[in-house]
């Protein structure tokens, strides 16, 4: 069939493949909580998902020349030759793509045998060979769910492949210098749907299905059974076409090839497959998904054909009201200075860095709380000279935002002392807690613009260099349980930038 060649470029790419990718799978080092972006299955570990297989057994013929439908005959008479004795042999490669599935690509080689007196009077004996790619689905995981029975496997496959036979159906007891019949390898007689081959093989599509229970005895070895049952697409794999006493073509016993493109009356023929496998586990630190169905990717890699991938992922931890206490405890930061946070004499200076802690109201101090004489600073300055760190505060009266006159001198020497300097000034506004947090921000932000328009008015030549902010009631600098705490929080405070 002209479709053979492209079957067969098909199953070479797949092995290919498969061969490609087992030098990339030996690198699988378990990584704990690490994505896995090249993994066809879900979760951040690795795993190990490459094996390989033996297996060997007696593979049993079921078609025309079968003496029984089940047990095969071990009689040796005048009317049957013993159908015992087949032996069989398979390789697989085997990937597993998930947990629940995987693919493998299978090579068997082995003989088969048969016999079968009325109508038939013959006997066969066939070499074949057979490549076949097969989908796996891990039943025990379906069904019984992968925390129970983590050391067993039970896969379902099928797929398809190509089976190459030689079959000669003899006479049973025959008396004959030449007892063949029938054979499929004569000349000209290997065809693939009537298609002429140059090889003696003849050639047919296969159709396997079948189960395959391992059991993990080693991080490294399995031990298992295949049952299969192959489906070959024709019925002469026993060299006979099948049929009933009418069947003149049997009945006489046709010696030659009788490979032509003909359909007797029987069932196509199919083989199966009882075998004992051993599975070598590929992959670095393999270990066994283990009696205790305690997972630890730290201990190594498991194999994705025993271990599930959500089974290594740690459910996150719900903490108790205690253990959230205990863990704010052991976090809590250090109780910072509290005289960072007071400012006793509002000057803007807090009292840890205060070195002159009780300057009269309204003084113009250093940036160390010192005070200074302002006037003489204005007076003595050169032009365009750098600045120097200085903190002053405006107060106000309850809910305004009107400046006092007691500010008014001190805010005019502040203009002059912009004016000769390239010095910027910050706002800052502040609020009692006598209000809401809205209206609060709304009052300090009226403070800071009614100082900033007051030494706009008194001649600042560049409004630009003045920076605002307000705080509302959220940066108090005393107690505002007190009258004296309240009036020292309803302020502005000025601090020279360079």
């Amino acid at each position: 069939m002209k479709n053979f060649n492209a079957l067969q470029c098909l199953l070479s790419l797949a092995l290919g493949t498969l061969l490609t990718g087992v030098v990339s799978a030996q690198d699988t080092t378990s990584t704990t909580n690490r994505y896995n972006p090249n993994a066809l299955y879900e979760g951040p570990n690795k795993l190990n998902t490459w094996s390989v297989s033996v297996s060997a057994g007696s593979p049993q013929f079921f078609g025309d020349l079968r003496q029984y439908d089940f047990w095969p005959t071990g009689e040796n008479s005048d009317k049957s030759v013993s159908e015992r004795g087949a032996f069989g042999a398979s390789v697989y490669v085997n990937k597993q793509l998930s947990h629940l599935f995987g693919a493998s690509l299978i090579g068997d080689i082995g003989t088969l045998k048969g016999t079968k007196y009325r109508i038939y009077n013959s006997y066969f004996k066939a070499d074949y060979r057979q490549l076949t790619l097969v989908g796996k689905a891990n039943l025990k995981s379906l069904f019984f769910g992968s925390r129970k029975l983590n050391r067993w496997k039970f896969d379902f496959y099928t797929g398809a492949g190509v089976m190459w036979f030689k079959s000669i159906a003899y006479e049973i007891n025959s008396t004959r210098a030449n007892p063949i019949k029938r054979f499929t390898n004569g000349d000209g007689s290997a065809q693939f749907y009537g298609q002429n081959s140059p090889s003696n093989w003849t050639k047919e599509l296969v159709i396997p299905i079948g189960l395959w229970i391992n059991y993990e005895l080693t991080p490294r070895f399995d031990l298992g059974i295949d049952l299969g049952l192959n489906n070959v697409n024709t019925e002469k794999l026993d060299a006979t076409v099948g049929g009933d006493a009418s069947s003149a073509y049997d009945l006489t016993g046709n010696r030659g090839d009788i490979y032509s493109y003909r359909k007797g009356l029987s069932d196509l023929d199919k083989w199966g497959k009882l075998a004992i496998s051993v599975t070598y586990k590929l992959g670095k630190n393999a270990i066994s998904a283990g009696k205790d169905r305690i997972y630890d990717p730290a201990r190594g890699t498991y194999h994705l054909r025993y271990v599930d991938p959500k089974l290594l992922i740690k459910p996150p931890k719900i903490l108790t009201i205690e253990e959230i206490d205990s863990v704010a405890k052991a976090n809590r930061p250090k109780d910072i200075d509290p005289r960072l946070l007071l400012d006793s004499d509002n000057d803007g200076v807090s009292d840890f860095f205060d070195k002159q802690p009780n300057t009269p109201p309204g003084s113009i101090v250093s940036g160390s709380g010192e005070a200074i004489d302002f006037e003489k600073i204005v007076n003595n300055i050169i032009p365009g000279s750098g600045c120097m760190e200085i903190f002053a505060n405006v107060q106000f009266d309850t809910d305004k935002s009107i400046i006092l006159p007691q500010y008014q001198e001190m805010l005019n020497r502040i203009v002059e002392l912009m004016n000769r300097t390239p010095c910027r000034l910050q706002l800052t506004g502040h609020a009692d807690r006598r209000a809401s947090d809205r209206y609060n921000m709304g009052l300090a932000e009226r403070r800071v613009q009614s100082v900033k328009k007051y030494l706009i008015n008194a001649g600042l030549n560049n409004p630009a260099r003045i920076i605002t902010d307000s705080f509302g009631a959220f940066k108090p600098v005393a107690d505002n349980a007190s009258r004296e705490g309240l009036r020292k929080n309803r302020r502005v405070e000025l601090r020279f930038l360079p």
